[in-house]
């Protein structure tokens, strides 16, 4: 039962990163369709946005996971920023083309760690240090 209520908390910090990612996203493009253009030049304001929006949901992601996990919060949220650090590795290398590659290692890096700074921050809301 340890394992599938492990299971559960890291899905749960991953449809909190995936999910607000994905709604943010659909809510850019709906209402300000200039800064979400495929295939355009990159835009600094909109790269701004996104490096904001994933570092805010990822902070988020990794705090879900620590405070639905039942022991080890910090090992919860780790694991969930090593699934997160190689979905923006893959996502780095489809996009290497079409973005400036500063950019991509900016958001290959800052996701796994905001999630990992979600877990702490869990951590010294239970009173706990690391």
């Amino acid at each position: 039962m340890q394992v599938a209520h492990s299971f559960l908390a890291i899905l749960a910090g991953f449809i909190a990163v995936i999910g607000f990612t994905g709604i943010a996203t659909a809510l850019l493009k709906r209402f300000a369709p200039d800064l979400m253009r495929d295939h355009a030049k990159p835009d600094p304001l909109a790269m701004a946005i996104h490096v904001g929006l994933n570092l805010a949901f990822s902070l988020l992601g990794g705090y879900v996971t620590a405070r639905f996990a039942q022991s080890k919060p910090l090992v919860h949220a780790l694991m969930l920023a090593i699934v997160v650090l190689l979905l923006s590795a893959i996502s780095a290398v489809q996009m290497k083309d079409r973005q400036p590659i500063y950019y991509l290692l900016i958001l290959t890096a800052v996701p796994p760690l905001a999630v990992l700074a979600g877990g702490i921050l869990r951590l010294h809301q239970m009173g706990l240090h690391w």
